[in-house]
């Protein structure tokens, strides 16, 4: 429940905009600071790892393993899009449904709190748009435990219960990996349909480098999946270097 007075201030702003038929002045603040809001808001909940917990206060519900959202908490550049996605589109949203009507003062929801609301459902949409891509990066270091080959172009398509495995077994193959092979397959995720040539020439190392870092961590999945350290998918993805 919002404070009384900002409830009240907002169905001032609220009965104004509506007279001025959603045009004007007052309604392009409004817009200006419910962006601002928006964004520092997502940031935050994105960046201290809480906007899941956010999402389920709402009944937003949607798979996302910690992985991923570690990932999201590390790199800004995410964040930023991410958020920047979700405004926008919230927005939209947003102006749509006070025209129609459905922002009540009496449910106790100011205008911030209704906004941060649409915020939170296009994150859901702008989450499972950017996983699917990260996921699909995942695969350039993941399939090697059955296809013996690490980097290349990737076709194909995993089912979610294939893709849940190889995700659960990625911080176990890169544990105790060199700081070379790391970097190595962090640009991998970072350049979808990268080949060997071009990963070396990020890092200014030869290609011939980067295959020995990929077969050292290549090894190291199939010993893994050998001693039953980590499970052994089954996947019909095409790997070419």
């Amino acid at each position: 429940m919002a404070n009384p007075e900002r409830l009240a201030a907002d169905r001032e702003v609220y009965e104004r905009l509506v007279a001025d038929g959603f045009t004007g002045p007052r309604f392009e603040l409004l817009q200006e600071d419910l962006w601002r809001y928006g964004w520092k808001t997502m940031l935050k909940w994105m960046g201290d790892g809480t906007i899941i917990e956010r999402c389920r206060e709402r009944n937003i519900f949607f798979k996302a393993p910690w992985p991923e959202i570690e990932e999201i908490k590390r790199r800004s550049d995410i964040r930023e899009e991410i958020a920047a996605f979700c405004v926008h589109q919230a927005l939209t949203n947003f102006i749509e449904l006070l025209e129609g009507g459905y922002w009540k003062p009496a449910k106790g929801a100011a205008l911030r709190t209704f906004f941060i609301g649409s915020c939170l459902f296009a994150f859901r949409d702008a989450y499972r748009n950017w996983a699917a891509g990260y996921r699909r990066n995942l695969r350039l270091f993941l399939d090697p435990v059955t296809s013996g080959e690490l980097a290349g172009r990737v076709t194909g398509d995993l089912g979610q219960e294939h893709m849940a495995v190889l995700r659960e077994t990625l911080d176990v193959i890169l544990d105790g990996a060199s700081m070379e092979a790391r970097a190595i397959c962090e640009l991998m995720l970072t350049m979808p349909g990268g080949t060997q040539e071009e990963v070396g020439k990020k890092l200014g190392k030869s290609r011939k480098s980067v295959e020995r870092h990929i077969s050292r961590v290549r090894k190291r999945a199939l010993d893994l999946a050998t001693a039953g350290i980590i499970l052994r998918p089954s996947t019909s993805s095409a790997v070419t270097a």
